[in-house]
């Protein structure tokens, strides 16, 4: 099997396998850190979708490419396919689609007041608040100078920052138009960040000033942006998916709908097919009945 940091594949959490995409590789090389699909429905408790965590290697595959005996093996769970998918647009727009999680709610509670305050009269805040001085070095109003700073965010983060700040900010929906992109909700995304490095033994001993300070160079420097969004994770399993359902003369028997033959049904019987990309069937390849059958082992076990 072929495993690349960066790139999805399948991992195991009971009885079925979920998109992840591979982040690094454990220091002996017997785990790998993951990320778990956003679109994963679980079946066991346990994962939570986009979660990072770490994954035996004997417990990943890739997406088994011309292996019709491996994918008969494989019961796929349930996910969202990436052509199923929000753009990121969608998703941060619309704050009220992605729950926000104890770690958001815990790091910006703190907070409130001030990201009130920088809501309705950001003028008057004199906090350390690295986004405001960014504006004014700039030369840029406050109530309307978008912020495309966000760091290493994702997506998904970024739109539950945005869900905790309507629900306990704004709290209404008229006024996104005052926060969503612009300086309040920049600055909670540097409040996050900083709480996520805090226990990191290089900024230990810092002031919060000072550890405010420092999440903003990480959200000014980080790669992704507002106006260059590029959602990595659909990207990447798009590419396996297709590797995956590809049925042409390329892909071989292994490509005639083989996932789970062998094995039984795939979680809560869902049809890991159906909405598939059209031209992922090249047409010129037409398979039998009989490399669809199921083996005889699996039916006295089914029994």
């Amino acid at each position: 099997m072929y495993f690349r940091v960066g790139r999805s594949a399948l991992a195991c959490h009971g009885e079925f396998w979920y998109p992840v995409r591979l982040i690094h590789r454990g220091e002996k090389g017997l785990k790998w850190h993951v990320r778990w699909w956003r679109g994963c429905d679980f079946k066991e408790t346990g994962i939570l979708p986009d979660e990072i965590t770490a994954v035996g290697e004997k417990d990943i595959i890739d997406s088994l490419w011309m292996d019709r005996t491996g994918r008969r093996k494989i019961r796929l769970g349930k996910w969202k396919h990436a052509c199923d998918v929000e753009t990121p647009e969608d998703i941060l727009m619309a704050p009220g689609s992605i729950p926000y999680t104890p770690e958001i709610d815990v790091a910006l509670s703190p907070s409130l007041p001030v990201l009130k305050a920088l809501l309705n009269t950001p003028e008057k805040v004199v906090d350390n608040i690295p986004a405001k001085s960014w504006i004014i070095t700039s030369k840029k109003k406050l109530h309307s100078t978008i912020v495309p700073y966000v760091g290493s965010l994702t997506v998904l983060e970024r739109a539950r920052i945005a869900n905790w700040f309507e629900t306990h900010v704004s709290q209404k929906k008229e006024l996104r138009q005052k926060w969503l992109g612009l300086l309040p909700i920049a600055h909670a995304h540097t409040i996050f960040i900083s709480s996520r490095i805090k226990s990191d033994p290089r900024f230990e001993g810092l002031s919060d000033g000072n550890l405010l300070q420092k999440a903003w160079d990480i959200q000014i420097t980080g790669v992704s942006s507002i106006w260059t969004d590029v959602d990595v994770d659909k990207e990447s399993l798009a590419r396996l998916e297709e590797e995956m359902f590809e049925v042409s003369v390329e892909a071989g028997i292994a490509g005639h709908y083989q996932w789970g033959l062998d094995s039984g049904s795939h979680q809560d019987f869902w049809d890991p097919y159906s909405g598939l990309p059209e031209h992922w069937n090249h047409g010129n390849r037409e398979g039998s009945d009989a490399e669809l059958e199921v083996s005889i082992n699996h039916l006295i076990i089914c029994k």
